[in-house]
C-alpha cells in the first residue's frame, strides 16, 4: 500500500514531467515507425529507380552500341571505297604506264625505221639549182616558200616535200603538158607528172635529183611503165617515188618507196 501511495505520489508530483516522458516516448515511436515505414519506401523506390537507371543504362548502351555498329560500318564502307578508289588509281597508272610504254616502243620503231633516211639526207651538201623559168618558177617558188622553212634539216626538207605532193594530188591524166601547175595548182598527175614536181622541188632545195623511167611491179602482177624520182647522195642512188607511195597510203605515209636504196626495194623497179 505504501508502495502504491509512493508511486501514485510521485506520479501525481511530477505529472507533467510523465506526460511529457510518455508524450516524448509516443513521439519517438511514431517516429521510428515513419522512419522505418520510410526507409522500406525509400528502399522501394531505390529499388524503383534502379531498375529505372538500369533500363536507361540498357537503353544507352543499346544506343551507343547501335552508333558503334554504324561507325564500323561506316568506316568499312570508307575503307571499302577507300580501297575501289587505290584499285581505280592503280588500274589508271598501268593504262597510262602501258599506253606511255607502247608510245614510247612506236616512236623508238618510227625513230629507227627513219634513221637512215635522215642520216642519208642530213649528210647531203645541199647546191640549189634553178632550172625553171616563168610562170612554172613563180609557182613552183611559191608553193616551196609556203612549206619550206631555211631551219628545216635536209631530212625534214625533202620528206615535207614529199608529203605535199602526195596530200594535195590525185591521179588523172592531162597533166603533162605544164605538170608544175597541173600537181601545184590544179592538184591532179600521173607518175609522170608526180615524179616530174618532186625532182624540181628537190632540185631546187639543193638536192642531186632526176627523173627516171622504166616499169614498176603492178598490184594485180606483172610490171607496167613507170616513171620515178632518183636521189644521188654521198655517190649513192636512192628512190623516191611519191604517185607509188600515194597509191599505197591508206590514211597513213608509210614512207615504203621514201629514200630507199634499190637493194632495199628488191625486184619493185626495171630500168
Amino acid at each position: 500500500m505504501r508502495i502504491i501511495c509512493y508511486v501514485k505520489m510521485l506520479l501525481f508530483k511530477h505529472f507533467e514531467k510523465v506526460v511529457a516522458c510518455v508524450s516524448a516516448m509516443l513521439i519517438a515511436v511514431s517516429m521510428f515507425h515513419g522512419i522505418s515505414t520510410m526507409s522500406f519506401d525509400g528502399k522501394s523506390d531505390s529499388e524503383s529507380g534502379s531498375d529505372s537507371i538500369t533500363d536507361s543504362a540498357v537503353c544507352v548502351r543499346s544506343v551507343a552500341a547501335s552508333s558503334v555498329k554504324k561507325i564500323g560500318k561506316g568506316k568499312k564502307s570508307n575503307k571499302k571505297k577507300l580501297k575501289q578508289k587505290t584499285k581505280k588509281k592503280l588500274k589508271s597508272k598501268k593504262k597510262s604506264k602501258s599506253k606511255k610504254s607502247k608510245t614510247k616502243k612506236k616512236t623508238d620503231t618510227d625513230k629507227t625505221k627513219n634513221n637512215k633516211e635522215k642520216s642519208r639526207l642530213n649528210s647531203a651538201e645541199l647546191k640549189p639549182k634553178e632550172f625553171l623559168d616563168g610562170k612554172d618558177e613563180k609557182i613552183l617558188k611559191k608553193h616551196l616558200n609556203k612549206i619550206i622553212d631555211d631551219d628545216m634539216s635536209n631530212y625534214k626538207k625533202a620528206k615535207t616535200c614529199y608529203d605535199y605532193i602526195i596530200n594535195n594530188t590525185y591521179y588523172a591524166y592531162g597533166g603533162w603538158g605544164n605538170p608544175i601547175e597541173s600537181v601545184l595548182e590544179k592538184g591532179f598527175g600521173t607518175c609522170t607528172e608526180y615524179s616530174y614536181v618532186y625532182m624540181a622541188m628537190m632540185k631546187y632545195l639543193g638536192f642531186n635529183a632526176k627523173t627516171v623511167d622504166g616499169s614498176t611491179a603492178m598490184a594485180a602482177g606483172g610490171y607496167g611503165y613507170h616513171m620515178w624520182t632518183e636521189v644521188k647522195l654521198d655517190g649513192n642512188t636512192y628512190v623516191f617515188d611519191p604517185q607509188v607511195e600515194d597509191d599505197m597510203t591508206n590514211g597513213k605515209i608509210n614512207y615504203y618507196r621514201f629514200c630507199k636504196s634499190y637493194s632495199e626495194v628488191s625486184g619493185a623497179y626495171i630500168k
